[in-house]
């Protein structure tokens, strides 16, 4: 803003700013989170994780939702598809924050756990959700109804997962002998961003789908036969590469926020932040919590549930799709304030919160000590 106030061009337009977060720092940000994926505790948690990611956050996105339109209806034209789109866009939470938050916190192990799978999952839903949605709001098709929407939504999702285990296992079949560390981390990349661009270009899938599933796919097979050294050097070389995707975001972030969306959208920016709350609470407390009692789950303590309540934390995920997000799409400005107002608290409020919940005494699965990891 200041330096549009000096009269002077940022040179940023939606259109390069949309293909640069979309088409570059996404698939990075999404690669990277899932080679850190420990597939283990994906598995031990996998009812947890998966209720979280998929059927309870379109519950979550569906409750913010409502929030947003019954609360700023007005500002929306009352369109229940933009208020979907406000929805999904907050419930998008980030995997690499959490874990830096709580990483070698053994007071919140498995709770970290949880939240790193649900995250990461979350953000691919979310981002086909965004994409779907968006793509209606440019170019209305008054033939798709809500059923058809919700196949092809399916669709989308399965395809784009089903093409990331195929891609993944092949480039780990090409690869696998190879003892060269430098060839095998460069082929991930190239796996990265043929993953994302084959599903979303060329098949009309979910190309985020695709990229998280290849990296999981690849990031198994690679630790069960190659050495550790490797496994080291190539999770450095994209935790690099993800440090720079999320400067680059809130580089770009700094040059597109305004005083102005603060002066004129802050109570939507503060609707937009009991929404998130407010259906993170019920997914978590009314969802998870009673889904935790189920046999051979392993039983959530209260301490738990406020840690994955709270642990809801919306960065670069969230901010890449208010970067991303059409200008032709009507009240986008009021939009993007809303998710940036979002991301804002997640990062003042919640992140000095969290470390804090996780060193208080948490109750172990099924109520026992910490045990081994099936």
């Amino acid at each position: 803003e200041i330096w549009v106030g000096l009269g002077m061009d940022t040179g940023l337009r939606w259109e390069i700013l949309r293909d640069l977060v979309f088409y570059l720092l996404l698939p990075i940000l999404i690669f990277e989170a899932a080679i850190n994926i420990d597939t283990r505790l994906l598995r031990r948690d996998a009812l947890l994780i998966g209720s979280l990611s998929l059927p309870l956050l379109l519950v979550a996105a569906g409750l913010a939702a409502a929030v947003v339109w019954w609360l700023m209806g007005g500002a929306l034209d009352h369109s229940w598809a933009l208020a979907l789109l406000v929805g999904a866009m907050i419930c998008a939470t980030d995997p690499a924050m959490i874990s830096g938050l709580l990483g070698g916190n053994g007071g919140g192990q498995r709770a970290q756990g949880i939240l790193e799978g649900e995250s990461l999952i979350n953000d691919a839903t979310t981002i086909t959700l965004f994409v779907m949605l968006s793509a209606w709001l440019t170019t209305p098709d008054s033939s798709l109804s809500t059923g058809a929407f919700a196949g092809r939504f399916a669709l989308t999702l399965l395809g784009g997962a089903a093409l990331g285990v195929l891609l993944g296992w092949l480039l780990d079949r090409v690869i696998g002998p190879a003892n060269d560390k430098v060839l095998a981390t460069s082929a991930t990349l190239v796996l990265a961003f043929a993953s994302f661009w084959i599903g979303e270009h060329l098949l009309g899938l979910s190309g985020v789908v695709a990229t998280l599933t290849a990296g999981v796919t690849v990031a198994w097979r690679q630790r069960r036969h190659r050495s550790e050294e490797d496994i080291a050097f190539a999770l450095d070389a994209w935790q690099l590469l993800g440090f720079c995707a999320n400067a680059m975001l809130f580089f770009a972030v700094g040059m597109s926020i305004t005083v102005g969306m603060f002066q004129e959208h802050w109570l939507a920016m503060l609707i937009g932040i009991a929404a998130a709350l407010l259906s993170r609470a019920v997914i978590v407390f009314l969802g998870v919590g009673p889904l935790s009692w189920l046999p051979r789950v392993g039983r959530l303590g209260l301490a738990e549930q406020n840690l994955l309540m709270w642990g809801g934390i919306r960065g670069a995920v969230a901010i890449a799709l208010a970067l991303s997000l059409s200008t032709d799409i009507p009240h986008w400005y009021t939009i993007q304030s809303t998710v940036y107002g979002v991301a804002l608290f997640s990062l003042v409020v919640q992140t000095p919160l969290l470390p804090r919940l996780a060193s208080g005494k948490t109750v172990k699965p099924g109520g026992d000590s910490d045990g081994a990891v099936v």
